[in-house]
């Protein structure tokens, strides 16, 4: 990541609920040193944990590492793809941890063709 030339980056990251509270943690402070911005979101599948409990240890990491780095909370996995696809920032490089990764290309196609309709129907109006 420290490599890739982009003047912004951000990670969308979630922790998964049955690993130990300080891999969690560590998921948190490797992204703060990574990322530029981080949006955290949540599995599906919890695996024996809250969302808060998820995201409060991740929090922690990011703090210890970098506590001013902006971090945004969107639940669910498909509302974060469409935010950073809704609101892109130019030559910024998105990371994403999918849960189901079989899902997100899926959900970057459908958002993609919606992009080419609308585009058509603006060039095209009635």
């Amino acid at each position: 990541m420290s490599k890739l030339d982009y003047p912004l980056r951000v990670g969308v990251i979630s922790g998964t609920g049955d690993r130990r509270d300080e891999d969690i943690r560590e998921l948190g402070e490797i992204s703060a040193q990574y990322f530029d911005e981080i949006i955290i979101r949540c599995d599906k599948n919890l695996r024996g944990r809250t969302a808060d409990e998820i995201i409060g240890l991740l929090r922690e990491g990011i703090d210890r590492i970098n506590p001013n780095i902006p971090v945004m909370t969107i639940p669910k996995e498909d509302q974060a793809l469409d935010y950073i696809y809704e609101n892109p920032k130019q030559g910024t490089l998105y990371t994403i941890m999918c849960d189901v990764v079989a899902r997100a290309p899926d959900k970057i196609r459908e958002l993609k063709e919606r992009e080419e309709r609308e585009g058509a129907v603006a060039s095209h109006p009635a």
